[in-house]
């Protein structure tokens, strides 16, 4: 930046910036799993960017995430909705976007260069943690309905102990398919074994993975 205000922590990485908005939560809660398995998060109101929101969930428990999708439209998103393993399984989740609202009644706001409110102080914000790219494959299983089930965990392992939560709009993207057909992805949170494992279904899906799975947490 060559003027306005930048802020940098004790380990000299910049928090804040005129320039460049902050992930802002949107909104957070505790989900349930219903009986289908199937968790519907509606939100307390649309949210009205053009993007999707990010949305961030975490279990409490070994469980695996699947048919993940963000509902609603451009400048009007609803919902958020995911299947897991586990009947009345639980957790916790976030909604961020790039954009601030003004919330607080004393403090700081920024704005950028094209009158955009970037940061209000009375806005929970969160902060990305860990991004994964590269992944060791650990094989294929038939599935017994005529499609495989492709599994990959992090190369060099990635601790599910330190209070990340996962990005659920890239899980709700398919697989591409070698020829014809795309694969559904699935995120295993195994915590007995403290890692990740990331699982695609499909019919003529290649071993290699290269679907980033990016985590982040509140900010405190």
């Amino acid at each position: 930046m060559s003027f306005g205000l930048i802020f940098v922590n004790n380990k000299d990485v910049v928090t804040l910036d005129s320039e460049f908005s902050r992930l802002v939560i949107v909104e957070s809660g505790t989900w349930t799993t219903n009986s289908s398995q199937n968790t519907p998060i509606f939100f307390s109101k649309p949210v009205t960017t053009t993007e999707p929101p990010l949305v961030f969930v975490r279990p409490n428990a070994a469980n695996t995430f699947y048919f993940c999708q963000i509902i609603g439209a451009p400048g009007n998103w609803t919902a958020v909705s995911f299947s897991t393993a586990i009947v009345g399984s639980t957790g916790k989740w976030f909604s961020a976007v790039f954009r601030s609202t003004p919330t607080a009644t004393y403090g700081l706001r920024l704005w950028d260069a094209s009158n955009t409110l970037i940061f209000d102080n009375g806005t929970p914000c969160a902060q990305f943690t860990a991004t994964v790219n590269n992944w060791t494959y650990l094989g294929s299983t038939s599935t017994g309905q005529g499609t495989n089930r492709l599994i990959w965990t992090p190369t060099g392992g990635f601790p599910l102990s330190n209070g990340d939560y996962m990005l659920i709009n890239n899980i709700a993207f398919d697989m591409p398919g070698l020829v014809s057909r795309q694969g559904n992805m699935y995120a295993f949170w195994d915590f007995p074994n403290d890692r990740m494992i990331l699982q695609a279904v499909g019919v003529d899906l290649p071993s290699a993975q290269y679907l980033p799975m990016v985590f982040a947490k509140p900010v405190s």
